[in-house]
């Protein structure tokens, strides 16, 4: 989460380019493009970043933020955002970290109180993986929003009672066989 000076007026899912100077920077630099998480309803800015253990100088340096630090943020841009009319039937599909758009839009809805006609497919290596999952079953049992989570690793948890498949043409048929 990041303190904004001002409110940004923005859409949910719509991304913006994010610039942390730092020192010893790989050759990927210090600018990233990164999906706004938070929605428009929400105080601040949050995004969502997977960090592994070798990951770039860019993330090793947000680890490292501190409370006060600042960050640049630009370039307001994205057109993968949800269709003014409400009737349309959505179906959000996304893997791991790719949640973050979908976090923003269905935030939105939940605070709007927006019941639209959505399905949401979201595939994890494991469920330990999920993101935002308190998000997406909230919109369950508030708008009516459908969820079907999968993972991927084999063997599946005991304890799992989602989906243990790759998200593909069957799932997707059995998931949304209206669409």
């Amino acid at each position: 989460w990041f303190k904004t000076d001002k409110k940004l007026n923005f859409k949910p899912g719509q991304y913006m380019e994010w610039t942390l100077g730092h020192e010893s920077q790989d050759v990927r630099g210090m600018r990233r493009y990164l999906t706004i998480a938070s929605s428009p309803t929400e105080e601040g800015l949050m995004i969502g970043v997977k960090f592994y253990p070798d990951s770039s100088s860019f993330k090793q340096s947000m680890l490292f933020l501190n409370e006060g630090d600042k960050i640049v943020v630009s370039q307001l841009a994205g057109e993968f955002v949800m269709p003014k009319d409400i009737s349309k039937k959505l179906v959000f599909i996304a893997g791991g970290i790719g949640i973050t758009p979908f976090r923003s839009m269905v935030k939105y809805m939940l605070d709007k109180n927006e019941k639209r006609d959505v399905v949401l497919l979201y595939s994890n290596r494991t469920p330990g993986d999920i993101a935002y999952k308190d998000i997406f079953d909230q919109a369950e049992k508030k708008i009516g929003m459908k969820t079907v989570y999968t993972v991927t690793d084999q063997p599946c948890p005991k304890d799992w009672t989602g989906e243990n498949c790759f998200i593909d043409e069957a799932m997707i048929k059995k998931a949304v066989p209206d669409f």
